[in-house]
């Protein structure tokens, strides 16, 4: 009988989108209908691949020993969610998503207790069929297909993957010094095409890059250094500690207050208040903490296979993650950064910033002000609570958007499966991976090349630890391949990634889009196009973790000061951190943060312009783009408005991370 293989991608077709439905969207609607025709396209590999789709989402389905899903309850999830189940044949209501999911036992079980691990759904594979009515509708945005198994960059992401897992309890203060180990790392990757700037990377047909991959080189910083080690590529990400300001400080509250200026803070640095210091941000009579409880440094899950396997299955290991005793902490490490990733709200960290800069008194975009209007408690104008609104409103958007490309479009494997494709193939089962098996040997053999120095990344993953996280039996091991060479990608979280596909990333669209918002609203610019610093906006200082993450102490280093560091950088600095702090969990890739962020960028351009043209008065907003363009969005008196890039236009703009395009 011979064996099924999935539809052609894309599977999906998106809802039928009409940009006229809605009065407001016509603001966009011809930037949308400009990018229409890229916004499905893939990498082709569900195809290319089919029988073994070993680059290809499928956790929560069964698999195989060696980790390969079976063919029919793959082709039968792409089937349900290109055309979700509503009713049977006989109109009856049934569950959306219905479908055959792994039903078998678990070869491990918990830690604690006598029960078996239960099942883990699916996160919201329909989601984004509705149409929207405000903002851009998620079938009319895209990102450029992913990087293929084999090429260059794809070699480098896992790479920087792995050595994120392996400097992952390093304080990130140690990482800009290259101490503990991350001089090596950066020498070992520095070893690979893809980092080095004179060098020329392919793709997996030994061709030349594209121009959607070239662009995704370039990173803030230039050449990779101790420094820019796992930075983003927006302007600022580079510069100073690793942290933004706006997930460590505190804000002041007025019977603490100590210091009315940043100049007495110099004067006095042991004057510093105390919130600030502590990370507590007080929300009206309420402390909010800016401090994580940690996860157990040295913890790390999914190396034995046996719980990889049962992972991939869908077990739901969740309430396995180990928890430091040592009680609360700030952000200090990669593992720590994980950690905050791992559990905050959607915008959190974004209404933070937005309230941290307002009780800086940070000045509102020239273009929003009004005369007599307190930005800190005018509700109705464009003010704080209305931008606090807005950062809400925008991140339901983005996540539609993002899940509309994770399961309609690309339906990418997470990292944690490409680690089983090393795995395979260093340890003589690449067979089982089909007919990517020579991309497979040619992805490991790039990986390999992270070599420098005495010191082999590969190497120091295989020699990880690998000991069970969960409890087996005498049955676990039973029929799976043997894994000596262990090169299963160590993961932050017992359960691994979320239950959906990795591309793009639900928290770097998030990201891309509430730190636009906040560039509209705050000014980041001078009015001859300085960009203003954190000084300017009112900040105290510069603050980095004390060693153990107890308190912060401010920056001793001089490239660290206050005129130094902009807002404009600390707000791309704060997106990178947290879809880049998903990758030091081990569930995300750079690309799905450099594409998700920009994608993110554009849904945010888009409600932006809708509100600006639903005011009664000329109004105004200016930011600087990720990719450094100088981008206004003008709303006039008469219930219109206007997109303006500096030396581009709109349509170009829009469209430029699209293959189509590419117009970097």
């Amino acid at each position: 009988m011979p064996r099924p293989t999935a539809p052609t991608q894309p599977w999906p077709k998106p809802d039928e989108f009409n940009p006229a439905a809605n009065s407001s969207q016509r603001r966009v609607a011809p930037l949308l209908n400009n990018a229409s025709a890229a916004v499905a396209a893939h990498n082709g590999e569900a195809d290319t691949f089919a029988g073994s789709w070993p680059t290809s989402f499928s956790k929560g389905l069964p698999h195989d020993a060696h980790g390969i899903v079976d063919a029919q309850a793959y082709s039968e999830f792409l089937e349900e969610v290109a055309d979700p189940t509503y009713t049977d044949n006989a109109g009856n209501r049934v569950a959306l998503f219905d479908m055959p999911a792994y039903s078998g036992p678990f070869r491990t079980k918990p830690t604690t207790g006598c029960a078996d691990f239960r099942w883990r759904a699916w996160e919201s594979p329909i989601s984004s069929h509705p149409f929207g009515f405000t903002g851009p509708d998620a079938g009319a945005l895209g990102i450029a297909p992913a990087p293929r198994l084999g090429s260059d960059e794809l070699a480098a992401e896992m790479a920087e993957l792995y050595a994120m897992a392996y400097l992952r309890d390093v304080p990130f203060e140690a990482i800009r010094e290259g101490a503990q180990g991350a001089d090596k790392v950066v020498s070992a990757l520095g070893q690979m095409a893809w980092f080095q700037s004179d060098a020329s990377p392919k793709d997996a047909d030994g061709e030349r890059l594209s121009k959607v991959s070239e662009a995704r080189r370039v990173r803030d910083g230039g050449a990779l250094t101790t420094q820019s080690l796992f930075r983003g590529s927006s302007q600022g990400c580079a510069q100073g500690p690793y942290v933004s300001q706006f997930l460590l400080q505190g804000q002041e509250r007025l019977a603490d207050c100590k210091v009315t200026s940043a100049q007495q803070l110099s004067d006095q640095p042991d004057m510093s208040p105390v919130l600030l210091r502590n990370g507590l941000s007080p929300f009206g009579a309420l402390r909010i903490d800016q401090r994580i409880d940690p996860q157990t440094a040295g913890v790390d899950y999914m190396r034995d296979w046996a719980e990889w396997l049962d992972v991939q299955n869908g077990a739901d290991t969740t309430a396995e993650q180990a928890i430091d005793a040592e009680g609360l902490k700030l952000i200090e490490t990669p593992r720590d950064l994980a950690c905050y990733v791992h559990s905050e709200t959607t915008c959190q960290a974004y209404l933070n910033a937005c309230l941290l800069l307002l009780s800086w008194g940070a000045t509102v975009d020239e273009g929003l002000s009004a005369s007599g209007t307190d930005c800190r408690r005018d509700a109705v104008t464009w003010a704080g609570p209305r931008t606090l609104t807005l950062l809400a409103e925008t991140a339901t958007r983005a996540l539609r958007a993002v899940k509309n490309q994770t399961f309609q479009v690309h339906n990418r494997a997470r990292p944690e499966k490409l680690g089983s494709i090393a795995s395979l193939v260093a340890n003589g089962h690449g067979a089982v991976l089909g007919r990517s098996q020579p991309l497979a040997n040619a992805h490991l053999s790039k990986l390999e090349s992270a070599a420098s120095r005495g010191f082999n990344l590969m190497n120091a993953i295989a020699k990880a630890p690998s000991e069970p996280r969960f409890s087996h039996n005498v049955n676990s091991q039973n029929g799976l391949p043997a894994n000596d060479r262990n090169l299963l990608l160590p993961m932050a979280y017992p359960e691994g990634s979320p239950m959906h596909p990795s591309y793009g990333a639900a928290h770097a669209t998030v990201a891309g889009a509430c730190v636009t918002v906040l560039k509209a609203f705050f000014r980041t610019h001078s009015s001859d196009g300085t960009r203003l610093t954190l000084a300017d906006a009112g900040a105290y200082a510069v603050y980095v973790p004390e060693s153990g993450g107890k308190s912060l102490v401010p920056t001793k280093r001089p490239e660290d000061a206050l005129d130094n560091l902009t807002l404009n950088g600390e707000l791309n600095k704060l997106a990178a951190n947290i879809a880049i702090g998903r990758s030091m969990a081990g569930v995300h890739y750079y690309s799905d943060y450099f594409e998700s962020v920009r994608m993110g960028e554009r849904i945010a351009v888009g409600m932006l312009a809708e509100h600006l043209a639903m005011q009664s008065e000329n109004s105004k907003v200016s930011i600087e783009t990720f990719d450094g363009d100088r981008l206004s969005i003008i709303g006039s008196d008469e219930h219109d408005s206007e997109i303006h890039v500096q030396n581009s236009t709109p349509e170009l703009w829009w469209t430029r991370h699209l293959p189509e395009q590419a117009g970097w």
